[in-house]
């Protein structure tokens, strides 16, 4: 999958590995200390495309997913995370444009979910600050699973910490024959484009940690 430096889907993040065994104390991940589940109702993993003229835009009605983040010199230290689409719930505003992207394109039924799984999570600079808020530009790296094929993808997005809540966003684009897609059609007979433009827009909140026994 070629992607643009500027994805985010969005993102997303997910458990990274440990490094190989042996390393050097100093060199052992930071321990996870904060727990964060994407907010379904208040997130958005969208996408479009070209038709005849104007681009044809959708959305997937039920997003969900987990941020990882350590407790290191950086917040981003062994962090990782997922996001997880029902592809069986895109919303394009048509029923009969929904029916083409989800048994056509996304071909639903045999492929009913899309996951973006991400590590090595890196902050490009320090983060910019606004009171108790941290606003940071992160470099990733992910794996997106999509229609049965699997792809390595670099990621950038961005991250602000309100001191609750995390708010995620990024957008790049993705083709469709990287992953054995078809094309989408417009008014259900012009080939629309190969090419996929995909916005992520994710607010996750603080899972509180389990009680001690």
């Amino acid at each position: 999958m070629r992607m643009l430096p500027s994805l985010a889907l969005a993102l997303s993040l997910l458990a990274a590995a440990a490094p190989a065994g042996g390393a050097p104390a100093g060199d052992a991940p930071a321990p996870i200390l904060y727990r964060y589940q994407v907010v379904p109702e208040r997130s958005r993993v969208s996408f479009s495309f070209t038709g005849l003229v104007l681009p044809q835009d959708a959305y997937f009605g039920i997003v969900r997913g987990e941020i990882l983040l350590g407790g290191g010199d950086s917040p981003f230290q062994g962090a990782s995370g997922w996001i997880r689409v029902e592809t069986a719930s895109v919303r394009a505003g048509d029923p009969l444009q929904e029916r083409m992207l989800r048994e056509a394109v996304l071909d639903a039924g045999s492929h009913p979910w899309a996951d973006l799984r991400v590590s090595e999570g890196k902050p490009l600079e320090p983060p910019e600050e606004r009171g108790r808020e941290k606003d940071w530009e992160v470099e990733a790296r992910g794996t997106l699973q999509l229609h049965g094929v699997g792809r390595a993808v670099p990621l950038r997005f961005r991250v602000a910490d309100t001191g609750t809540d995390l708010y995620l966003s990024g957008e790049g684009r993705l083709l469709l024959s990287d992953f054995g897609m078809s094309r989408p059609t417009v008014l259900l007979v012009v080939p629309g484009s190969g090419v996929v433009n995909v916005k992520v827009r994710l607010v996750a909140r603080p899972v509180p940690p389990p009680p001690e026994p």
